[in-house]
């Protein structure tokens, strides 16, 4: 599903870049004195994306420390992750609150007022961090990455503060790690791959350096080089849990499917055992490994378990409908919008929610339902409109709705001229519904369009014939129709087998009634060539043999 956009992720590209700032910000916090190692561990569980261990980890510090504002900014920074942008604001007031000097806030809100196209307010709070701090390379750093990890990366002006923290402190390797993201995100390929290098170079024990290279050898469809450099970073730091998930993602993209399943497991670990982790496999097996069956097996134990977990049901609603188990899917979707509906602020439905709950509606023959879901589909995308049209047009065709199948067809009409598939139903529906003449004009456009089309000479056969039986006296106006099926589908007597005889028989009589007796005996001898025991061309031709010339 193309448009599947639905549902499936934020933006991968942009979610990547979130969790590196908080990479960035890792670094520039470490020298902190006083509870460093619980920091760093907090950190260390942020960088694995474990993120419910990691924003325990915070909370605990900033109820133990009151007074220090950076561990609210850290907190901002879990929920900056998790896309909860109003927590992640309330995190980083708070910080300010306590101290108004606290530079990382300002950043972590400048970022938030990027994200909402706030310009001159997150160049508010970026000069107000960078007060007094032109010298401070860690504050310069932490700018660059504001404007480059975030969901509207700014390339360029984070290169100016990135190359300024650089040329502070040319030593530190993670200055050039994000030079080197800046001019990947610029399109600067030959310049990152060299940041990336001399970054190597500053720390060849990093682990985060090969992976970034490792992303650019992905991009260039190197695999052999891109997956070598993962496993360098793997040999490096065994728990690094980033280098694990581009490792398993890369063996996806390859369709090396019989490794992901331990390199996943293994990142799942690192990333933890809480919840967070369990429903991001879910996710995993649902939307990239397609192993429905399993997904659906884990996310039932965590609706089992957790209830609260909303998410689950959108995966489950999915892998349902993928099942062939269209009741079970809709009632997760049901399930979905109700938990959605409890905080509409920070909870978010997506166009593909709903088309799979359309789909399963219809497929449970629920056509209101199904129109209903499909709507909603075109108020959040209304560039789909033609598509989502002509999908209810035959989701009430199946349905045998051939009224409301008419609509809608006729409604797509208006939008953009129909497909001959398209028309080809549409005729079906009026000759379903009686609408003979209507029907009959549908199949006159369908065959000028595909003249050779042997099932729509047919159809407009049978549409004429049913017209010729609502009049006093039969005119046979399906012989033309007739005629041309037979001089189409003759080719292929054993497919068209059953239809050929009646197109024969149909001729014969025809040939009957204006006293064509031999033309007659022809047609019914046609009939026989597929069928020697046709019971009405043996009766008939005995009868026509008695005939007198």
């Amino acid at each position: 599903m193309k448009n599947l956009i639905f549902a499936l992720i934020f933006d991968k590209i942009s979610l990547n870049m979130r969790k590196s700032l908080s990479l960035a910000i890792a670094f520039i916090c470490i020298f902190m004195a006083g509870k460093a190692q619980n920091l760093q561990e907090g950190i260390k569980q942020l960088e694995n994306e474990n993120f419910t261990a990691a924003l325990a980890t915070f909370n605990k510090l900033a109820v133990s420390d009151a007074k220090n504002p950076i561990y609210y900014y850290y907190i901002g920074e879990v929920y900056y992750n998790l896309d909860k942008k109003s927590e992640a604001r309330k995190a980083y007031d708070k910080g300010l609150s306590i101290s108004s000097k606290c530079d990382q806030c300002h950043i972590g809100l400048g970022r938030l007022d990027i994200d909402e196209n706030k310009a001159e307010a997150a160049k508010k709070h970026f000069e107000t961090a960078l007060k007094g701090n032109s010298k401070n390379h860690q504050i310069q750093a932490l700018v660059g990455a504001a404007y480059l990890y975030n969901t509207k990366p700014n390339a360029e002006t984070a290169l100016k503060y990135l190359s300024l923290a650089r040329d502070l402190n040319p030593k530190q390797s993670k200055y050039w790690i994000y030079l080197g993201d800046a001019y990947q995100a610029k399109g600067d390929l030959g310049n990152s791959m060299t940041s990336y290098e001399t970054a190597i170079e500053k720390d060849v024990n990093d682990p985060e350096i090969y992976v970034k290279m490792a992303r650019i050898w992905a991009s260039g469809q190197q695999v052999d080089l891109a997956t070598q450099r993962l496993e360098n970073a793997i040999k490096i730091k065994a728990d690094y849990a980033l280098a694990y998930k581009d490792l398993y993602e890369l063996y996806i993209r390859t369709r090396k499917f019989e490794k992901v399943v331990p390199i996943l497991e293994k990142y799942v670990a690192l990333s933890g055992s809480d919840i967070d982790a369990k429903v991001r496999l879910v996710k995993f097996l649902c939307y990239t490994a397609k192993d429905y069956n399993r997904a659906i097996e884990e996310g039932t134990k965590i609706i089992e378990s957790n209830p609260e977990q909303y998410t689950i049901h959108r995966w489950l609603a999915w892998s349902y409908f993928e099942v062939n188990d269209a009741k079970n899917s809709l009632n997760q979707s049901y399930l979905l919008f109700n938990g959605i509906s409890k905080d509409t602020l920070e909870r978010k439905s997506y166009p593909s929610d709903y088309e799979f709950a359309a789909k399963a509606a219809a497929k449970l023959n629920l056509m209101d339902t199904a129109a209903m879901f499909y709507n909603k589909v075109i108020e959040l995308q209304p560039e789909r409109k033609l598509e989502i049209t002509g999908l209810l047009a035959k989701a009430f065709y199946d349905a045998k709705k051939f009224e409301k199948a008419e609509f809608w067809y006729l409604e797509k009409s208006m939008q953009a001229p129909l497909t001959v598939s398209e028309l080809v139903y549409l005729g079906l529906t009026q000759k379903n519904q009686n609408k003979l003449l209507k029907a009959d004009s549908t199949y006159a456009t369908v065959l000028t369009l595909s003249p050779k089309y042997d099932f729509g000479w047919l159809t407009r056969a049978q549409i004429n014939d049913l017209i010729d039986t609502s009049t006093t006296k039969k005119l046979y106006l399906a012989k033309p129709y007739y005629e041309k099926y037979i001089e189409l589908a003759s080719v292929d007597p054993v497919k068209n087998k059953t239809k050929l005889i009646y197109a024969y028989t149909y001729l014969a009589v025809y040939n009957v009634q204006i006293s064509e007796y031999e033309m007659a005996k022809n047609y019914y001898n046609l009939v026989l060539s597929l069928d020697p025991k046709d019971e009405k061309a043996n009766n008939d031709l005995k009868i026509l043999s008695g005939i007198k010339k």
